[in-house]
């Protein structure tokens, strides 16, 4: 194809949906995958197009090594920063064309967070085959390495993360979304032995909070967990159920916006014996953003702006956006 053949604004604009969820699946941050993608786009401008076959594998190769070279120095310094965890990125009310690649690119949060175990050229490989359903002859040619190579890092990478022992599968949505709210009622009700009787005895928990020492020495290890949860929704105004990527979460507001989210695995037995055995806290305003784009203060605004410029006969509102429409 010639550079004469390639209208770049438009060939761009059809995969940027696509490089910007694979950036974030790369990175674990909405804001370096939006840099990634700008990069992106200033070296398409840049570029002789007069080899380029294929527009969208020339881009989605520069936004894979693009992401390689970003994930290797920030790894660096999140290895110094305790308690770093990937952004959760939360649904849109009306999806947008980042949210619906990003489904289709779907991964969980706790597998994102799993990632952050794998090398920059092992999570490359992985996201590409396992979330963007990649063969290996691809990856081979993004990565310049062979097939086999790079069906070898994949298998490698699998074992990694099966070695962490942390859940990988979500449980049934039902018992799942009703722990969820067992969780949040606890919190709303500061009913610190509700809250010990949902957690496991050793839960696998990782926050960017503080943690509380456990009010005695004799509790067992989920005590000092109940405590930074209680902690943090003690600073907070209410929770909320939403829903991020597909599951189920706790939302901590204070004054309109989301001042932590809380993720939630539990061990998928019968709901009588059901237990939360890993649990992720963010509470990071960075981090947040996207939550706030969503459900904060501003977006809040803009959705009631929207109500009463265009009144309907009923505005069915769902729990996990609480919304007065008449404050």
């Amino acid at each position: 194809m010639t550079e004469q053949g390639i209208n770049k604004a438009s060939s761009f604009e059809a995969v940027r949906a696509r490089l910007l969820a694979l950036a974030y699946r790369m990175l674990g941050s909405r804001a370096e995958a939006e840099d990634v993608v700008q990069d992106v786009w200033l070296k398409w401008q840049l570029a002789d197009t007069r080899a380029v076959q294929t527009p969208a594998a020339w881009l989605t190769t520069i936004a894979t090594r693009t992401a390689i070279d970003r994930l290797r120095h920030v790894q660096r310094e999140r290895s110094q920063a305790a308690g770093w965890l990937p952004e959760p990125w939360l649904d849109e009310m009306a999806p947008s064309a980042e949210e619906l690649a990003l489904r289709a690119a779907e991964m969980s949060y706790g597998v994102m967070l799993l990632l952050e175990r794998l090398k920059p050229d092992e999570r490359a490989a992985f996201v590409l085959h396992e979330a963007f359903d990649c063969d290996y002859a691809e990856i081979a040619k993004i990565l310049e390495r062979t097939p086999a190579s790079c069906r070898q890092i994949v298998h490698r990478a699998k074992a990694r993360l099966q070695r962490a022992g942390a859940p990988l599968e979500r449980t049934d949505p039902v018992a799942h979304a009703r722990i969820v709210e067992r969780l949040r009622t606890a919190l709303e009700a500061q009913d610190r032995t509700g809250l010990l009787r949902l957690f496991s005895d050793t839960p696998d928990v990782v926050s960017d909070a503080p943690v509380c020492a456990p009010a005695c020495a004799r509790e067992p290890a989920a005590a000092e967990w109940v405590d930074t949860v209680t902690s943090l929704a003690q600073q907070a105004s209410n929770a909320e159920v939403v829903s991020i990527e597909g599951n189920m979460c706790v939302a901590l507001f204070f004054e309109g916006d989301v001042v932590g989210v809380l993720d939630v695995w539990t061990n998928g037995v019968a709901d009588g014996s059901t237990k939360i055995i890993a649990l992720r806290i963010v509470t990071s305003a960075t981090r947040l953003q996207a939550a706030n784009r969503v459900l904060g203060r501003a977006a809040v605004a803009q959705l009631l702006s929207r109500i009463r410029r265009h009144p309907a006969p009923s505005v069915a509102m769902r729990r996990e956006f609480p919304v007065d429409i008449d404050a």
